[in-house]
């Protein structure tokens, strides 16, 4: 149907056939003859923008625009090679009394780069005059790099014995080794590869650069990353060697020679997709075009369908929510204690009944509700900055800078406290409010569109207005809830990582929502501890949280402003995460973590985590722990290991 074809519902690489008509470049590759470490969460990009720097995809782009085929090597600044980690292959390569184990992985390795290379020439000899002899030339040559009894002088009966090459090596990783073994040699992949690129070089008549990218790094076993540290450290024209890997994914910064390491920026370049990027939103506005534009070209999209993302999703609107909420109920349940503070007050600081009553008319009863929420909120905890109710009558009346700074600090938090008070769930709508919440993870924000449209069909809706922000939050607490139980299978540490976010995300709820809040810190949703105080294994913990982007690093605010130690980090919950326990998606304010609370929260056991809650909160072992959340009609308690929601 015309109106109903989803153009987010593809969000991963290996479900989209021509990559290039998706992507949208990323600031940071370049001709430069200098390694890239392309560090980024599942989903932000790192294939994406590897793939689509590599030379299938960029011919195919060639091809599909009309140019001839040897503009990939005359209009581009390099020729890319992609190779993703095959982790079930590699994680093999151990065990057994095998004490090569480092040869195998570095020709393995350089037999699939080998593969590449020659799918490139067997390619582009197709539309360009590239001589026989000289390609025979370089199957001979090379082929008997691997087996000197090689018999093959063509690129296609070349290209096939690569696989009996591959053969060869799975024998070895099972134990059958045969005469085969004995043919195949274990070679140095920097000198190997370096070779081929340079044949290469001669074959095109061209002084090309080569750029191998690695993906998935992270899936390395401590010694073949040591091996492509390596690669990394010696990288030279015309071959230079690129990773990608998830946060925490390189587990050695260390080579295959004892006295050398790699470090940033002497021997690669950090590049970190989406973090702190000024670009982010504008990266994903442009994502959105191109598959919106894509859709209209395809016909399934009506051709005066805006694409602008904005357009659908509006902007989150703070009065906007105010109004609903307050055109939900007809009574709001802090009036009645407000008056109850003011009469108490205002005997204690000996005004008359009539003052008092006055008080309450102008600061709760006529006041909007915004107001008089905040108003509870400054007085119902006695503390050095609590106000007089003169002082707060004078403030509020005369809208003077000391009651805006209240009321700009704490206008949110105050709408966390109304949600609960009044049983309505937060809203969680807006362009910006999505690129928040996607955590800097463009597949995150894909899928928050995907079912925000998914939603909308189902109500007819025709590409011509805003959806809805009721439809909108549905689709982020689906998002988010379903990320909440993938936690549990994350090897190897899911169920504590699980365990972790489950009862973290009631604390941070319990801290917005608390009826006696000052909202002095309001909107809490990360916390930092001292790091060096950790355990090993709770370390470990952390670590993993980071690499699967459960939780994020950040600098704790202070030190950027002085030179505070550095054993301490902010931890930030995944954003993805917050529209299912009902808080806040803006970095406000943080909590500090007791190490043993933070231990009791890490270790995967219902009971400790329990414990830690109630340790944090000093609740008595008497006393139940109740998670009051409205919206959690079912909660993750229900999911011991993630079950069906």
């Amino acid at each position: 149907m015309l109106n109903q074809y989803n153009p987010f519902k593809e969000n991963r690489t290996e479900q989209m056939k021509d990559l290039w008509k998706y992507y949208v470049p990323f600031p940071g590759l370049d001709e430069a003859g200098k390694p890239i470490v392309v560090q980024g969460g599942r989903g932000s990009g790192k294939t994406m923008f590897f793939q689509c720097n590599s030379w299938r995809q960029v011919l195919s782009q060639i091809r599909k625009s009309g140019q001839a085929t040897c503009a990939l090597l005359d209009e581009y600044d390099f020729i890319g090679i992609y190779y993703r980690v095959d982790t079930t292959f590699v994680s093999s390569m151990c065990n057994r009394e095998e004490e090569h184990w480092d040869s195998v992985f570095e020709t393995y390795l350089t037999i699939c780069i080998l593969q590449e290379i020659l799918d490139l020439i067997i390619a582009l000899s197709k539309d360009m005059p590239i001589e026989e002899s000289e390609t025979s030339k370089f199957a001979v040559d090379i082929s008997n790099r691997f087996n000197p009894g090689s018999m093959v002088n063509d690129l296609i009966s070349f290209r096939y014995e690569t696989e009996n090459y591959l053969d060869v090596i799975e024998n070895k990783i099972n134990g059958m080794e045969n005469s085969e073994t004995a043919r195949l040699r274990w070679v140095n992949a920097h000198r190997i590869i370096c070779d081929m690129c340079k044949a290469c070089n001669r074959l095109f008549k061209k002084e090309l650069l080569f750029k191998i990218f690695i993906d998935e790094y992270e899936t390395l076993q401590g010694y073949q990353q040591k091996i492509i540290n390596t690669l990394i450290k010696h990288s030279s024209l015309p071959v230079i060697f690129n990773i990608g890997l998830r946060p925490q994914g390189m587990k050695t910064n260390e080579t295959i020679s004892k006295t050398e390491t790699i470090e940033a920026p002497h021997d690669y370049e950090l590049l970190t997709l989406g973090i702190d990027s000024g670009t982010y939103q504008d990266i994903l506005k442009a994502i959105c075009q191109k598959r919106i534009a894509l859709g209209k070209e395809q016909g399934k999209i009506p051709t005066n369908a805006p694409e602008n993302i904005e357009f659908y999703l509006g902007l989150y609107s703070f009065d906007d929510e105010m109004k609903r909420i307050q055109n939900s109920v007809r009574t709001f349940p802090h009036l009645k204690n407000l008056r109850l503070i003011i009469e108490k007050m205002g005997k204690d600081q000996g005004l008359s009944e009539e003052q008092i009553q006055y008080y309450y008319l102008v600061l709760g009863k006529e006041a909007p509700i915004i107001n008089s929420r905040l108003h509870y909120a400054l007085l119902c905890k006695k503390t050095a900055y609590t106000p007089t109710l003169n002082e707060l009558y004078e403030a509020y009346t005369t809208n003077n800078k000391r009651y805006c700074d209240w009321m700009h600090n704490r206008r949110f938090g105050i709408i966390f406290l109304l949600c609960k008070e009044t049983k309505r769930e937060k809203l969680y709508n807006g362009f910006d409010v999505f690129a928040a919440l996607s955590s800097n993870i463009v597949r995150y924000f894909l899928e928050l569109c995907e079912q925000t449209f998914r939603i909308a069909f189902l109500e007819d809706y025709s590409w011509d207005k805003m959806i809805s922000p009721e439809i909108q939050t549905e689709a982020a607490r689906y998002v988010s809830e379903y990320k909440i139980v993938d936690i549990a299978g994350y090897e190897p540490f899911g169920n504590e990582l699980r365990v972790l976010i489950q009862y973290l995300g009631q604390i941070f709820y319990k801290l917005h929502t608390s009826e006696m809040n000052t909202l002095g810190e309001p909107e809490p949703n990360h916390f930092n501890t001292k790091d060096l105080s950790l355990p090993e294994h709770s370390k470990e913990l952390i670590a993993a949280a980071i690499m699967w982007n459960v939780l994020q690093e950040g600098e704790p605010t202070k030190r950027k402003q002085s030179k505070l130690s550095p054993e301490t980090v902010d931890y930030y919950m995944n954003k993805i995460y917050v529209p299912y326990f009902g808080i806040s998606y803006r970095n406000q304010r943080k909590i500090q973590l007791d190490v043993k609370i933070l231990n009791q929260l890490l270790s995967g056991d219902e009971e400790q985590a329990q414990g830690a809650l109630r340790a944090y909160f000093k609740i008595q072992q008497d006393q139940p722990v109740v998670n009051d959340n409205p919206s959690h009609q079912m909660t993750l308690f229900d999911f011991t290991k993630g079950g069906d929601l």
